[in-house]
């Protein structure tokens, strides 16, 4: 594998591992915010949609857990 792909990968991974983390300490309150505004909004950018996604995950973490939030 290229030495370029490799640091790429291991770039993507610790942004996934930071944003979960990041997530994790939204109150409900603020969660249940961000996943209306996305609800709501008819045209995304893919970055927005990949947060959307992002909350919806946390949201099912927290449904998973016992904690009805979203």
């Amino acid at each position: 594998m290229h030495p370029g792909r490799i640091l790429c990968l291991c770039f993507l991974v610790s942004m996934v591992a930071g944003c979960e983390s990041r997530l994790a300490g939204l109150s409900d309150t603020e969660l249940q915010d961000n996943v209306h505004e996305c609800n709501t909004q008819s045209s995304q950018s893919p970055g927005f949609a990949i947060s959307c996604d992002n909350y919806r995950r946390e949201c099912e973490r927290r449904r998973e857990a016992g904690r009805y939030v979203c």
